[in-house]
């Protein structure tokens, strides 16, 4: 599936983006959580990462704690998920 994005900085103009392949079934896949600093938000992805693991046999192998939830992910923390989750999930608490 393709997704036009419009950047409202910049003049009229598309760029097209795909989302990543999804995986066929959700046994053993390696779970990441991005926590952004918001109250709660790391105890909320982690109780979904632990539901995952109990419902679909989905294990959570790294946690990464932003500087706040208006950075980024840091690049080590994007190339630490790239080589040990096959999922990242990221929200916030409040």
């Amino acid at each position: 599936m393709r997704r036009t994005v419009f950047d409202p900085t910049l003049p009229l103009e598309t760029q097209a983006f795909a989302y990543a392949p999804r995986p066929g079934a959700f046994q053993g896949l390696r779970v990441g959580v991005v926590e952004n600093t918001k109250f709660n938000s790391k105890e909320l992805l982690c109780k979904v990462a632990e539901r995952l693991e109990q419902q679909h046999g989905m294990h959570l192998v790294s946690v990464n704690r932003k500087q706040s939830s208006g950075h980024a992910v840091n690049q080590e923390a994007i190339a630490l998920f790239q080589q040990q989750a096959d999922i990242v999930l990221a929200g916030v608490g409040d």
